[in-house]
């Protein structure tokens, strides 16, 4: 299965959850920038980058004199994005597999730096898809991935407990994998990254913490997306899904000064070795 087989954002809602999540990301894609040596005037890829990703903090990351190309193939996705950068000039979209998008069709000779997110949970090969970053890259170039653990005890968390939160992301992980992804990156990608030929330089575990009101709307959205595939593979009942929409629903109702985080994520930031010359 490749990425074109199964894109996020496959309708409003899911775009809007992408965009939500993206907003309480930024912070972090900027840090994660500084650490990996991303600045201005430089070349960086956000790999499914869906309807904004982390684009529009990496454009204000190189500045006027760099580059930022998002690839999805999801060209609802792009065409959303296209809308909200509408003003950014220095991001150019490009509709395209990650495990197969060409330095040709980004239309650079070699990139600085990839980006992503959320994108490597769910591949059935991530291998395939670190090769494809490593064939853009120059020699030296970096990746980081900020990507989530697939471990149940590292689900979306809130106060108070709502256990409809730990069974959505039971669900999002069980969805992955019936459609064959491997969903492991998060808590192995050192593995993944040393075995594709890069260099690890920097790692950290991380939660998001998001207002009450996006925090439960986001696994609402989720379940409401991952509906078809739910019903395919028999992993929840019509009634299970509509009792777990309720339960959050109510959840977000709240207003007691609680909170909602997102499963525990994992950046890594790895660097391409200089003698590793894999050609797009």
């Amino acid at each position: 299965m490749s990425e074109s087989h199964y894109t996020l954002g496959g309708t409003d809602e899911e775009l809007r959850r992408l965009v939500s999540l993206a907003a309480h990301e930024e912070d972090h894609v900027v840090d994660a920038c500084r650490r990996a040596g991303v600045t201005v005037g430089m070349v960086v890829a956000d790999l499914g980058c869906g309807p904004l990703g982390a684009l529009g903090a990496l454009a204000r990351v190189v500045g006027s004199s760099g580059v930022v190309i998002g690839v999805d193939a999801n060209v609802h996705a792009l065409e959303k994005a296209r809308t909200l950068l509408a003003e950014a000039a220095n991001v150019r979209l490009v509709a395209g597999d990650v495990n197969s998008v060409s330095r040709e069709q980004l239309g650079v000779a070699a990139i600085d730096a990839v980006y992503c997110r959320l994108m490597l949970l769910h591949q059935p090969d991530p291998a395939r898809v670190l090769a494809r970053m490593s064939a853009l890259l120059r020699p030296g170039g970096v990746v980081i991935a900020h990507e989530p653990s697939d471990d149940l005890a590292h689900a979306p968390a809130s106060e108070p407990d709502v256990p409809a939160m730990t069974r959505v992301w039971e669900l999002v992980i069980g969805a992955a994998r019936s459609r064959g992804a491997r969903t492991d990156f998060g808590r192995r990608g050192r593995a993944y990254l040393a075995a594709a030929g890069f260099a690890i330089e920097h790692t950290r575990a991380y939660v998001v913490h998001y207002p009450p009101r996006i925090g439960y709307e986001i696994p609402r959205v989720a379940l409401a997306s991952l509906r078809p595939v739910i019903d395919e593979h028999g992993l929840a009942t019509n009634e299970e899904v509509a009792q777990l929409d309720a339960k959050l629903r109510q959840a977000q109702q709240l207003d007691d000064g609680q909170w909602v985080s997102s499963p525990l994520m994992f950046e890594w930031i790895a660097r391409k070795r200089r003698g590793n010359l894999t050609s797009a």
